[in-house]
């Protein structure tokens, strides 16, 4: 899991049309999977990994089985369909939702 959220902090860092969506988010975000729980940050334009939550802004939370939050991170399942089919589950407000989806989907590795 850890390699996937890095692969991902990466990923919106060098994709500038994915970088624009970040600019404005200030939220920490947890991922609680069975390997572990995991914060992202982002704030000012930027995206940390991190072990505990470094932000005292808005806290939106992630939670679901390894496989299903690899998949959400490589972009094959969608944020909102995995809550749908109660693979994963959200801890956030609806527009942030949508903004994590976007990033998800957006910062997905391009297939080699």
């Amino acid at each position: 899991m850890r390699e996937r959220i890095d692969r991902f902090v990466n990923e919106v860092q060098n994709k500038e049309h994915v970088h624009q969506l970040v600019n404005k988010l200030d939220l920490c975000l947890k991922i609680k999977a069975e390997s572990g729980t995991f914060y992202l940050s982002f704030k000012d334009g930027k995206v940390a990994s991190h072990e505990t939550c470094m932000h005292a802004g808005y806290i939106a939370t992630i939670s679901g089985m390894d496989a299903l939050l690899d998949q959400l991170f490589d972009g094959e399942l969608k944020l909102r369909q995995g809550v749908k089919m109660n693979y994963i589950s959200t801890d956030c407000p609806f527009r942030a939702q949508l903004v994590l989806e976007s990033l998800f989907f957006l910062a997905r590795p391009l297939p080699v």
